[in-house]
């Protein structure tokens, strides 16, 4: 079996800041994994595609899977221009894509993640693997998260891994056998969707949060809702946060600034809490004197006042890495889950996403 592979991982994540592609070399050695991200982009979605898949969830049957195969089209072209800036023609052994998740709710046994493989494949003329989350949901599982498996193989010497995206999500290795991981609550698709009421893209470093108040009553809201009294393996969707989070912020009159602060502090107090949930529910020990260390990625972890209050909150030591690794994480994963489909290797766990067994996911297009 082959032991180096040369891949494109393309993730278009809930926050809808763009496209991050990633070219990165894996290579195995009696087990072990080793990798380099070789050149990474974040492609910023062009206002119509932005506009277009903030309103999906609300379009019709025909507008969806038109805009799902559009979609495909899109990503084909945008991994075309990134090919040929980088001179990679050749040098790739396949594109694996996340796609852009719309709808989630494994509860109805149903996930789904538009951007046509074939359409991306016919683009490129490169194998792509896509559709990664359906094949777990099938088999009673919440379909997320993803990256645990590049935690295990790639992060190892960490206890634990948070990506703070549009959600935050986060792993920890109990022991040599066992990860769990799961989605601890929104992240970005809030904070950004807060900003974007003062007219900017998002809080840049947390300034604006940091100048604001916290809301009790509005913090107390947030920590009650149901997602959190719900034991894991679990996944957030953005039909929950719509209809379920975002509308508890319409209960206070407080400005922008006070909804920010307050945002920022529920997520590190929910991080935090569920870290200690982890500690006591798997039974592991935790030692003040000497810390575990929780590996922080995501463009949540560039937001330097949210870092601090997670920090403030967590009993385990913060490690923010290099900006590669903090920007391009997800992508290197999805890379990597690429590779371990192709080597016919389970790539979703089921202690992670609570399916009947651990699976191989991902289809794979051949357009050529």
């Amino acid at each position: 079996m082959r032991r180096i592979y040369n891949t494109i991982g393309v993730m278009s994540g809930s926050s809808l800041d763009g496209v991050d592609l990633a070219y990165c070399r894996f290579e195995v050695e009696d087990g072990k994994w080793i990798f380099e991200i070789l050149q990474a982009e974040t492609i910023p979605f062009p206002p119509k595609w932005e506009l277009r898949l903030r309103k999906l969830l609300s379009q019709d049957a025909l507008t969806f899977i038109k805009t799902h195969t559009y979609f495909g089209h899109y990503l084909g072209d945008t991994l075309n221009d990134f090919i040929q800036r980088h001179q990679l023609k050749g040098k790739i052994d396949f594109v694996a894509s996340h796609g852009h998740t719309i709808f989630h709710q494994p509860d109805k046994l149903l996930t789904s993640q538009i951007g046509d493989g074939a359409a991306i494949s016919a683009k490129t003329r490169l194998p792509v693997i896509c559709d990664f989350r359906t094949c777990d949901v099938a088999l009673q599982g919440e379909g997320a998260p993803i990256v645990p498996i590049g935690d295990i193989h790639l992060f190892s010497e960490h206890r634990f891994c948070l990506n703070i995206g549009g959600i935050a999500n986060i792993s920890c290795k109990v022991n040599s056998d066992k990860i769990v991981a799961y989605d601890t609550c929104p992240a970005n698709m809030v904070l950004n969707q807060l900003a974007n009421v003062l007219n900017v893209e998002y809080d840049k470093d947390g300034h604006i949060a940091a100048s604001g108040e916290v809301d009790g009553y509005l913090l107390e809201d947030l920590n009650q809702s149901a997602y959190y009294h719900k034991p894991y393996p679990k996944s957030l969707g953005r039909t929950w946060i719509n209809e379920s989070f975002m509308p508890l912020f319409n209960r206070s009159d407080a400005p922008i600034e006070d909804f920010l602060r307050t945002a920022v502090e529920h997520i590190a107090i929910q991080i935090a809490q569920e870290i200690k949930q982890i500690y006591k529910q798997e039974g592991i020990e935790l030692d003040s004197k000497n810390p575990d260390s929780l590996l922080a990625t995501g463009g949540g972890a560039l937001n330097v006042f949210l870092m601090k209050r997670i920090a403030h909150h967590t009993p385990v030591e913060v490690i923010v890495p290099d900006r590669k690794v903090v920007e391009f994480k997800e992508a290197l994963i999805m890379g990597f889950v690429g590779v371990l489909r192709m080597r016919k290797e389970a790539n979703c766990l089921k202690s992670v996403t609570g399916a009947r067994v651990n699976n191989i996911g991902g289809c794979v297009y051949r357009a050529f």
